[in-house]
Parts: C-alpha cells; structure tokens; sequence
C-alpha cells in the first residue's frame, strides 16, 4: 500500500470522484487513456466552432496531415489540448497557448484546442472572451472526447505525429516547460522533460486528511482516513465513522 502524502496535491477546477471503502480507495478503477510520450497523435475529424467546418487531423505518408475545409498543411509541430469551456483553469490554459500560437505558429507550430465538453456556442463564447485565435473544435461525445478527456490532456507532437511532451491539467508556470521544449524540438533536439507530474489517488492508497469549509454554512468539515477507520466531521462538530463514502472535489 502507498502512503499518499496531500500537501502535494492542490485542489483546483473540475471534477475528481472519490469512492472509498474502510480506509482505502478500491483497488481497482476505470481509468480514461491518457496522452503517452512515444505513442503517436489520435486520428480525429471534428467541427470548428467558429464556422462549423471539418478539422481532420491524420497521418500520412510518415506526417502529420492537417486539413480544415478545403486548406491542408503539414504542421511542424501539434500542440493539442483537450478543455472544457466552463472550466475556469481551462480558461488560463487556453490564453498561455494563445501566446504560444503567436510566438511559434509563423514556424510551424499548430496549436489546437478540442472541447471535450459543451457545444459550440459554448466554445465560441470561450473563444470570444479569451480572445483565441487558434483553431477550437467541438468535440463533446467523440471517440477523442471519451477516451482522451481524462484531466483535461494535453500533448506535443512532433511532425511524425509521434507525442513528445504530455500531461494531463494545468499549473501556473507549465509554459515554461512547453515553451523549452517547443523550441528544442523545432532546432532538432530532444526535450529535456517529458511531462509534469502531480501526484494523484490511486487504487490503494491511504485517503489523506480532506479538510474543507462547507459551501452551505461555511464551516469547517473533515474525511479522513487516517487510523483503522473512516472518520468524518460535519460542519456541527459531530463525528462519525462511515463505512463507505462518496465525495468529489470540484476546481470553481
């Protein structure tokens, strides 16, 4: 059993479901793929928001082959991200990498966000606000969508189609990484780093100290797993020790 340490993780927008038992998480789970270095871009043909034509991005003869409408082009690089409009770290995300499609886009550099949630006047509203230019396709309910969506992925390809570079969710300062590695992969070079890690709860690990105000009362609640059993504090002060509980954390 791996002991989980919190003061690693921080807390921020969407979703994250906790099922515990006892004093573990179950020791199995179902877990969305997520972006791999070494593994090569998903083949997708989605909608724009803007104007509803096809996006397709395939493979072909060794490249990565892009086409929206009748325009097609062979990307140096991809930078593909995978958002949810209403998500307001997305949101953050998604103006980094608008400043990334200004500084690289003229050398070869395709940034591409799909919306893995919302429609498209959903994601035309993001786009409007935030004031993105590079290209954002609807992709809620796609194959991409339900085998990619997990934490919000992200991932740099190079012009084989082959990932480099990948993560899942958004911490200030990660464009850095993704900025030094866009500009080693463009001069033929290897990135340095290969992802960003974060520690997350897996199948067996201890539940940590969750200590968090109600949003009804404002007053403090605690779960935690510490001990030989579940314990949980209401915002009353009673305790009790629950044999099963279900929680989510949620980034707004």
């Amino acid at each position: 059993m791996r002991e989980f340490h919190p003061n690693s993780v921080a807390v921020r927008s969407g979703v994250a479901v906790l099922v515990v038992a006892s004093t573990l998480l179950g020791t199995s789970q179902r877990v969305r793929a997520e972006f791999k270095v070494g593994e090569e871009l998903p083949e997708f043909s989605l909608r724009t928001a803007d104007d509803s034509s096809t996006f397709s991005l395939q493979r072909k003869r060794d490249r990565v082959l892009v086409a929206r409408g009748d325009k097609q082009l062979e990307p140096r690089l991809v930078v593909l991200d995978l958002f949810q409009p209403d998500c307001l770290q997305c949101q953050v995300q998604l103006k980094v990498l608008e400043e990334l499609h200004k500084d690289f886009g003229n050398q070869g550099v395709l940034v591409v966000g799909v919306a893995h949630r919302g429609d498209a006047e959903a994601v035309r509203a993001s786009s409007k606000q935030l004031k993105v230019t590079f290209p954002l396709v609807v992709g809620k309910g796609s194959k991409l969508a339900k085998q990619f969506a997990a934490g919000d992925s992200f991932a740099i390809a190079d012009q084989q189609g082959v990932i480099r570079f990948a993560q899942v969710g958004y911490g200030e300062g990660d464009e850095k990484v993704w900025r030094e590695n866009i500009e080693l992969l463009l001069a033929g070079q290897p990135v340095k780093e290969t992802t960003i890690a974060r520690e997350r709860l897996q199948g067996g690990d201890r539940l940590p100290v969750i200590e968090l105000s109600s949003v009804m009362s404002g007053k403090p609640t605690a779960l935690t797993g510490e001990g030989d059993r579940l314990t949980f504090r209401d915002e009353t002060g009673k305790v009790s020790h629950p044999k099963a509980a279900v929680g989510f954390f949620s980034r707004y």
